[in-house]
C-alpha cells in the first residue's frame, strides 16, 4: 500500500512542480527530495476525521512515538497508520478530488479577522418603489429566511401537493444548496497569486480555470473569500506549519496558523472575462505582505432568493384555492371540438415576415399560433413541445408579435422569458427587427457584465453608470415587450410592477380619490396580458414560478385570463442540478406535459406514434398544447436515430437542401453525412485533477476538423464537443497551438451546446474503459446511460455528424447500440479492430421511417422501384418517398 500511496503523491506533486515527498515504508521516515526536509501529514480531512481515524487504526505492534519525539516523526507515524488501515479495503476513486496538503487546507479552518469590501452598486428597490407608489398602498415584502438544513422538518415531504407546495420546494432548494456547496468547495484554489490591476482602486485580477464553463458559477457582485498566506518561497509552502499541526500544537490551542496572516478578505467580483477566465476583484484594505492566497468559493444565498419569493407566493395562492376551486378552463364548451368546426377558426393575424428567422414555418406552427390567439383550449398553460430545429422559438416569437400587435385594436403588454441570458438574448434579437424601438426592453440584472450582451441589444437595455438597471417607472410602463430571464423577472417583483401590485396601487389610489363612489375593481385593466417562456424545460420549477408571479392576476380579478405559453423539449437536458434524485430535476414544463390532461390527449405525440393513421373520434377536448414534428435544421440521416430513440419516430425532415457536404471525401458506405470513427486509444485521467481525456481521440477529432476546414467549411461552422472537461481543454490546446491554428472552431462540453446548432459536429465520447462506467453513472458524467445528454449531442448538426469512440464499449448502452447498428448497417464507418461483438440487432422499433425513406430513395434513384413508377420533381418525389415509407412501416406492424 505504501508503494501506491507514494506513487500517488509523486504524481500529484510532480504535476504541480512542487517538492516531491519520499516515504520509506521500512524506516517510516519521509523527506522532501532535494532538501532533506520532513513532509507534513498527507490528508485533507477535518480535525474530527483525523481524531476518529486515529482511534480506529492504531495497532499494538507499532508503538506510538513519545511526546518528546520531533513533530515530523509524529506526523509521519499518523500518516503510516492511516495508510495501512486504508490498504485493507482500498479502491481507487476516479472522481476523487485532487490531493491538497493539510498545511494548506487547514489554513481555511483557522481563526481569521474578516475584512469586507465595497459591493458593486445595485438597484435600490425601496427608493424605486417610493418614486411612484410612496409607502401607503404597497406593504413591504416579508423578509426571507436563510435556507439551512436546521430549518427543515425532521420528516421530509415526499409527495407534491397543493397544500404543501412551498414547504416541498423549500426542502428541495435547501438540499440543492447544500449539494452545490460541496461542489463549489471542490473549486477552491490553494496558494495562488493575484495580480495588481489597479492598486489605487484596490482592484486585483485572479486567473480562474473553469470559469468559461461556470466551474464555479460566478456573477458580478458575488463574494469570494481570500486567505492571505505567508509563504517560504525557498521551500514553496507556508511558514512554520509543522509545529502548528501536531497534536497539542497551535491548531489545537486555537492559535492562528503561522503560514497565515490571520486576515480573510471578503473580495467582491467587479468584473468577469469568461473567455480569458479572468476575474476582477475589489479587495479593500489589502496589505501587500504577500499576494499569495487561498481562494474559497461559497454558494451565494442571493441566487435562490428569487425562487424563495416565487414559491412562497405560489404556495400561498395554491393554499387559498383547493383543487376543486382551481379554474383550469373557462368552460367545458369552450374546450370541446365538435364536427361543425373541425376546420378551426379563420386566422385573424397580422402578417409578419419571419422567413429570415428560421427555415420555413409549416402548418403546425400556424395552427399553434391560431389556437393560442383564440385560447379555445381554456385558461391553462399552453405547451409547445418540439424536438430541436422544429421552430419552437419561431413559434414563441410570432406568438409574441400576434399578441402585442393584434389585427383588432387594443393594447397588450407581454413578458418574454427564457432560463438563461443567451436564450433571452436570442429572443430579443429575433423580435427586435419586427417591433418599434420604443416598444422593446431587454431587462438585465446588475450582476451581468456588458461584455456578455450582444452589441445589437445594448440600445434596448437601460444602464445607470456602469451597470444595468431599471428605467424610471413611467418609461418602464410604456414598453410593450419586456425580455428577461426567468430569474431576473424577480427584478419586476421587487420593483412592485407585478399585476397584483399595480392593481392594488391603482385600486387604493382610486378609492382615496373618490371615496363616495363605489368602483368595480374587476374593471381595472391589468398591465401584463401574457407570459411566454422559451426553453422552459431547462428551468427548475421555482425558477419558472418567478415570471408567473409577475403576471398572476389578483384574486378579485376573476374575469381576467392571462395567456401563459411555454415551449420546450422534455427529452433533452433539463435544469442543471447538483443534488442527486432531486425533484428539481423535473421542470414545471415536464411535470405539466406528463399530466393526463396533456399526455393522454388523443393528439399527443405518444398516441399519434402508436396509431398515426387513425383520426380521433369527435368531439374531443381541444388540445392545450402543440406538438411539432417538422425539423427545419438537419439532414434526414442525422435525424434518423434520434427520431426513433427519443420521439416515437414522429420527426419529418423539412430542411432546405442539406447535401452541401456530401462531397466531403471522408464519408463512407452510402455516403450519408453521418460517420462513426472507431477509436482504439484509451482514456486517461489528469494527474493533478479529476478530469478524463483521450489523447488519441483528440488528435482524430482535430484532424477531422482540419479536413472539413480544408474542404471549405468555415471554422466557425465546425464544433467539437465532449462530455469531459479535461478533453475539452486538451482539444482547445491542440487547435490553438497547431501549425495551422483552428482558433475559430467551437469547442465545449456537451451541455454548452444545448439550444445551439452547427453545420458540422464532431462528437468525442472519450470514455474507453468499462471499469469506470459505474463511477460515471454515480457522477452523472459522460454519454453512457444519459439519454438526454445523448439526445443533445446527436441533434446539434445540420449538414454533418461524426462520432469518435470505442464501439464495443458504447454498445453496453442500448441507445448507443442502436446508433452503432445504424452506422454499421449502412457502412457509415471508419476504422477497424472490432468484430461487432456486443452490437446485437436493432429491433424494428428503432429503424425509423426516415431511415427507410433514405434507403428507398436510393433504390428509386437507381431505378429499382417496385413498379409504382417515379414522380416528377424533387418535392413530389420527397412526398412520395415519405408516404411509401409510412405505408411500409404499417405493413410490417
Amino acid at each position: 500500500m505504501f508503494n501506491k500511496r507514494t506513487a500517488q503523491i509523486h504524481a500529484v506533486r510532480a504535476s504541480k512542480n512542487r517538492p516531491i515527498p519520499i516515504i520509506d515504508p521500512k524506516t517510516r521516515s519521509s523527506t522532501i527530495e532535494g532538501d532533506g526536509l520532513p513532509i507534513l501529514s498527507h490528508n485533507n480531512d477535518t480535525e474530527s476525521d483525523v481524531t476518529a481515524r486515529k482511534k480506529t487504526t492504531s495497532k499494538p505492534q507499532d508503538p506510538t512515538p513519545s511526546a518528546a519525539a520531533p513533530p515530523e516523526t509524529i506526523l509521519i507515524y499518523e500518516e503510516t497508520q492511516r495508510t495501512e488501515s486504508l490498504s485493507q479495503a482500498w479502491k481507487a476513486n476516479v472522481y476523487a478530488q485532487p490531493y491538497i496538503p493539510l498545511a494548506l487546507s487547514a489554513i481555511n479552518l483557522s481563526h481569521a479577522t474578516v475584512v469586507p469590501s465595497t459591493p458593486i452598486p445595485s438597484i435600490d428597490f425601496h427608493d424605486y418603489v417610493s418614486s411612484f407608489a410612496g409607502t401607503r398602498y404597497l406593504t413591504p415584502h416579508t423578509p426571507l429566511e436563510t435556507l439551512t438544513s436546521t430549518n427543515l422538518p425532521s420528516q421530509p415531504t415526499l409527495l407534491l401537493d397543493t397544500r404543501i407546495y412551498e414547504s416541498f420546494f423549500i426542502q428541495a432548494l435547501t438540499s440543492e444548496l447544500e449539494a452545490e456547496a460541496v461542489t463549489t468547495n471542490s473549486y477552491n484554489l490553494y496558494q495562488v497569486p493575484l495580480q495588481h490591476k489597479n492598486p489605487q482602486d484596490q482592484m486585483y485580477e485572479l486567473r480562474l480555470p473553469g470559469l468559461r464553463e461556470d466551474r464555479p458559477r460566478l456573477n458580478l457582485g458575488d463574494t469570494i473569500e481570500l486567505r492571505q498566506l505567508r509563504v517560504d518561497f525557498a521551500k514553496g509552502r507556508p511558514y512554520g506549519m509543522e509545529h502548528w499541526l501536531i497534536p497539542g500544537g497551535g491548531r489545537d490551542r486555537g492559535f492562528i496558523a503561522p503560514g497565515f496572516t490571520g486576515v480573510q478578505y471578503n473580495a467582491i467580483v467587479w468584473g468577469l472575462d469568461r473567455n480569458k477566465e479572468q476575474v476582477l476583484l475589489r479587495i479593500d484594505g489589502c496589505v501587500d505582505e504577500s499576494l499569495i492566497f487561498n481562494v474559497i468559493f461559497r454558494v451565494q444565498q442571493r441566487q435562490v432568493e428569487p425562487f424563495q419569493r416565487a414559491i412562497r407566493d405560489a404556495g400561498n395562492q395554491l393554499y387559498q384555492n383547493n383543487a376543486e376551486q382551481l379554474d383550469l378552463a373557462t368552460s367545458e364548451e369552450r374546450r370541446t371540438t365538435n364536427t361543425d368546426d373541425v376546420g378551426g377558426h379563420t386566422p385573424i393575424k397580422q402578417d409578419f415576415d419571419l422567413s429570415g428567422e428560421i427555415f420555413g414555418g409549416g402548418d403546425e406552427i400556424n395552427k399553434a399560433i391560431d389556437s393560442i390567439q383564440h385560447q379555445d383550449y381554456g385558461s391553462i398553460p399552453f405547451l409547445i413541445s418540439g424536438p430541436p430545429g422544429t421552430g419552437k422559438t419561431k413559434t414563441i416569437v410570432e406568438t409574441a408579435l400576434q399578441v402585442v400587435y393584434p389585427a383588432q385594436p387594443g393594447r397588450k403588454n407581454i413578458l418574454l422569458c427564457a432560463p438563461s441570458d443567451p436564450a433571452a438574448d436570442i429572443l430579443a434579437l429575433r423580435i427586435k427587427a419586427h417591433v418599434p424601438y420604443q416598444d422593446l426592453f431587454r431587462l438585465n440584472s446588475s450582476s451581468r457584465s456588458f461584455a456578455e450582451v450582444p452589441g445589437e441589444l445594448l440600445p434596448y437595455c437601460h444602464t445607470t453608470g456602469d451597470l444595468f438597471s431599471l428605467p424610471e417607472f413611467p418609461r418602464l410602463m410604456t414598453y410593450r415587450i419586456v425580455v428577461t430571464t426567468c430569474r431576473d423577472a424577480d427584478i419586476l417583483v421587487q420593483a412592485r410592477v407585478t399585476n397584483r401590485d399595480l392593481f392594488r396601487l391603482e385600486a387604493g389610489i382610486t378609492a382615496a380619490l373618490y371615496p363616495d363612489i363605489h368602483l368595480d375593481n374587476s374593471k381595472i385593466p391589468l398591465h401584463w396580458n401574457a407570459l411566454l417562456i422559451d426553453e422552459a424545460a431547462q428551468a427548475i420549477e421555482p425558477e419558472a414560478c418567478v415570471p408567473l408571479t409577475v403576471v398572476a392576476p389578483p384574486s378579485t380579478h376573476s374575469t381576467s385570463t392571462i395567456l401563459v405559453v411555454m415551449a420546450g423539449d422534455q427529452c433533452q437536458l433539463g435544469p442543471r442540478i447538483f443534488s442527486p434524485d432531486s425533484p428539481l430535476e423535473t421542470s414545471l414544463f415536464e411535470r405539466l406535459i406528463t399530466r393526463p390532461l396533456y399526455s393522454a390527449h388523443p393528439l399527443s405525440r405518444r398516441h399519434l406514434a402508436r396509431n398515426p393513421t387513425s383520426a380521433p373520434i369527435l368531439p374531443i377536448t381541444r388540445p392545450p398544447f402543440a406538438t411539432l414534428f417538422q425539423n427545419y435544421r438537419s439532414h434526414r440521416a442525422i435525424l434518423a436515430v434520434p427520431s426513433a430513440l427519443f420521439y416515437h419516430d414522429t420527426l419529418t425532415a423539412c430542411a432546405p437542401p442539406t447535401d452541401a457536404l456530401t462531397s466531403w471525401p471522408g464519408w463512407r458506405g452510402r455516403r450519408w453525412p453521418v460517420l462513426f470513427v472507431s477509436n482504439p486509444s484509451l482514456d486517461e485521467r489528469e494527474p493533478h485533477a479529476h478530469g478524463w481525456y483521450n489523447a488519441g481521440e483528440a488528435l482524430i477529432a482535430c484532424s477531422l476538423a482540419a479536413s472539413f476546414a480544408a474542404h471549405g467549411v468555415p471554422q466557425r461552422d465546425i464544433c467539437i464537443m465532449s462530455p469531459f472537461r479535461a478533453q475539452v481543454q486538451r482539444l482547445r490546446h491542440i487547435l490553438r497551438t497547431a501549425p495551422s491554428p483552428l482558433r475559430d472552431v467551437s469547442v465545449g462540453p456537451t451541455e454548452a451546446f444545448q439550444g445551439l446548432e452547427s453545420r458540422v459536429v464532431i462528437l468525442c465520447t472519450t470514455r474507453a474503459r468499462a471499469q469506470f462506467l459505474p463511477e460515471d453513472a454515480a457522477q452523472r458524467a459522460g454519454l453512457m446511460g444519459e439519454p438526454k445528454r445523448l439526445n443533445v449531442a446527436l441533434t446539434r448538426a445540420r449538414d454533418g455528424l461524426v462520432v469518435v469512440g470505442d464501439p464495443k464499449l458504447l454498445c453496453v448502452d442500448e441507445r448507443w447500440r442502436v446508433f452503432v447498428a445504424f452506422c454499421r448497417r449502412h457502412g457509415l464507418w471508419e476504422g477497424d479492430g472490432w468484430d461487432g461483438e456486443g452490437e446485437g440487432e436493432a429491433t424494428p422499433a428503432y429503424i425509423s421511417s426516415l431511415e427507410r425513406g433514405l434507403v428507398w430513395k436510393e433504390r428509386v434513384d437507381r431505378g429499382e422501384g417496385d413498379g409504382r413508377g417515379r414522380m416528377g420533381g424533387r418535392e413530389e418525389e420527397a412526398m412520395w418517398v415519405s408516404g411509401h415509407a409510412a405505408e411500409e412501416a404499417l405493413r410490417e406492424e
